[in-house]
């Protein structure tokens, strides 16, 4: 397979290295290829979160998406993407039921999604830290409105307008940080419901394509807490893409993991239900009789009775 030499795409607009975020990781459409569909955030092993809009095919600006991917692939943390990097396959990817798309830009009112969060259940686990990960709960939530707490997010975007929409070969996840604000926003006649929001002031590091379903977290010396999936924004001028909102401050925002505890239990108690079973690995040996000879071929192989290994 022929994979394409590019320069590194740094993902997020003006973003920085972090070195003690080891959860982030790229989602795929495919097996092999150099696309990625959006970021994650890697909860256990083999349950990553996300966001649904991820899951379903299509551009909700042009037109309501309704078909789902079958299959995703979720890439490893701290490796550089390439058409053949490493990744796993899903077993089970849930959305929630009440999840909706945005429409403002097919006649509606509604500016963001509503229920925009996902969890990708992997066939195989994919080796993570030590660091244990805690989830956002309303009280902590309050809290970090009331402090106006400064989280992070790494996501595997653009870098810049001439990234947006490219493949993401030899791409580099890069963080940014933001703060969290009030969880209700009133825009008039337009409707927001997303009640995680976090603020960037102008001329910040900030989400670009590709970002969508990196994860909101605050990390600790101890442990992660994870707040929520990206999903959608204010005045976002996504990579300098969009000039008039390049000098705005932005609001990018999304819904907290408590109001979806239900949909992490389910991935919890698949993984408990499907265990991942390594395969055993085999070898082969040659076995002879005289002038006969034969291969045997199995995890613990065995010559036939009267054959001798040679």
């Amino acid at each position: 397979m022929l994979i394409a030499t590019l320069n590194p795409a740094n993902a997020v607009w003006k973003g920085f290295d972090d070195p003690n975020n080891k959860r982030a990781v790229p989602i795929f459409m495919e097996k092999y290829g150099n696309y990625c569909n959006g970021s994650g955030f890697l909860y256990s092993s083999r349950i990553v979160f996300t966001v649904a809009h991820g899951i379903f095919r299509g551009d909700d600006r042009q037109s309501e998406p309704k078909v789902k991917f079958e299959k995703l692939w979720v890439g490893v943390p701290d490796k550089k993407v390439a058409a053949n990097s490493e990744r796993i396959e899903s077993a089970k990817i849930l959305v929630p039921e009440n999840y909706k798309h945005r429409n403002f830009w097919l006649g509606g009112k509604r500016l963001n999604r509503e229920n925009d969060f996902a969890i990708i259940v992997l066939k195989e686990p994919i080796t993570v830290d030590s660091k244990p990960v805690e989830l956002l709960t309303p009280e902590l939530h309050q809290q970090y409105i009331a402090n106006n707490e400064e989280v992070s997010l790494m996501g595997y975007g653009g870098n810049d307008v001439d990234t947006l929409n490219k493949t993401c070969d030899i791409i580099t996840p890069k963080s940014m940080t933001s703060n969290v604000i009030s969880n209700n926003m009133n825009l008039g006649d337009i409707e927001w419901t997303a009640r995680l929001n976090m603020k960037v002031l102008p001329g910040k590091p900030n989400i670009c394509d590709g970002d969508s379903g990196a994860g909101y977290v605050k990390i600790l010396e101890d442990k992660y807490i994870y707040l929520g999936a990206q999903s959608s924004g204010i005045s976002n001028h996504n990579c300098g893409s969009w000039a008039p909102d390049i000098n705005s401050e932005t609001i990018n925002g999304t819904d907290p993991v408590y109001l979806y505890l239900d949909l992490v239990k389910q991935a919890e108690d698949y993984v408990v239900a499907n265990p991942y079973v390594a395969p055993v690995a085999e070898k082969t040996i040659k076995c002879a009789k005289g002038k006969k000879t034969k291969k045997i071929t199995s995890a613990n192989p065995k010559c036939p009775k009267g054959y001798t290994q040679k």
